[in-house]
């Protein structure tokens, strides 16, 4: 193959060509461009640096130094890059503790609301007569008494009668553990005490005189009522602070059962028969 052949060749015009573009590149650009790369941007807000200062107030009582705070924010930047880069790597599915954190928080949103109300006296007077039973100051008793042993019953009258003659209550009947006399006390504490439907039964007790016996869960008892109070209701003003904690506790299971509705009407929900679950 002749000079002449090869100078004529169309592979070795484009070599050249190809040679004559790259070198003029050459002189132009000292590297080859490379395609830009945007990172992640993680922003930490003044405001955002200022509650992690307050926090740290809070836990130390003092504010942090600048090194400390500086520490402070570069954990937070950490944490964040980690949170994003865990999601990022599925690492978040699957994990009972964040489902039951990101379920407590949406329940937090959810019910937010309920703590920027503020009822009007009517509004809460309207709860109180729809609760009424809510609200009720229990009934209460005040009694002396003397448990008797088994089978003591000509001593019960004896008993009774020296009772009746102003005998201390704690000389007389069988040793005990149960106090001889109570204050003014709710139902539900002396049935506590002394068995359920102790206080229904001295409802039949005459006040200031000896009675019975009455049956306890204990045993049998001559009792002497010294004080009754029926339940009532308390008017609001009394009482005002509870029925509006009660009030706003109900808001708050109101939104919380209207979030969860109207949540779970965005969704198409399939689950499976729960007779089929629980059968052998």
């Amino acid at each position: 193959m002749t000079l002449r052949t090869i100078l004529l060749s169309p592979l070795v015009h484009f070599f050249l060509l190809g040679g004559l573009i790259f070198g003029a590149y050459a002189l132009v650009e000292d590297e080859p461009v490379r395609p830009a790369v945007t990172p992640e941007v993680i922003t930490l807000t003044p405001q955002q640096a200022a509650r992690l200062a307050e926090q740290f107030a809070a836990t130390w009582n003092r504010p942090p130094s600048v090194e400390e705070l500086e520490g402070l924010m570069r954990a937070w930047v950490l944490e964040e890059a980690h949170v994003r880069e865990a999601r990022a790597l599925g690492l978040d599915r699957g994990d009972a503790v964040i489902r039951q954190r990101l379920n407590l928080k949406m329940q937090f949103l959810a019910e937010s609301g309920a703590a920027a109300l503020a009822p009007d006296d009517a509004t809460l007077q309207a709860y109180l007569d729809d609760h009424r039973d809510d609200f009720l100051r229990p009934a209460r008793v005040a009694f002396e008494q003397v448990q008797l042993s088994p089978g003591q019953g000509d001593e019960a009258r004896a008993i009774r009668a020296a009772l009746e003659r102003d005998a201390a209550p704690s000389s007389l009947g069988t040793p005990s553990l149960l106090p001889t006399s109570l204050p003014m006390t709710r139902a539900s504490a002396v049935d506590r005490l002394f068995g359920q439907g102790f206080h229904a039964a001295l409802a039949e007790a005459p006040r200031g005189r000896w009675h019975g016996p009455v049956e306890s869960a204990y045993g049998r008892h001559l009792v002497r009522v010294t004080g009754r109070a029926e339940a009532v209701l308390l008017p609001l003003g009394e009482i005002r602070a509870r029925v509006e904690s009660e009030w706003r506790a109900a808001q708050t299971r109101e939104m919380r059962e209207s979030f969860a509705q109207a949540l779970l009407e965005r969704y198409a929900v399939t689950t499976p028969e729960a007779a089929e679950v629980l059968a052998p």
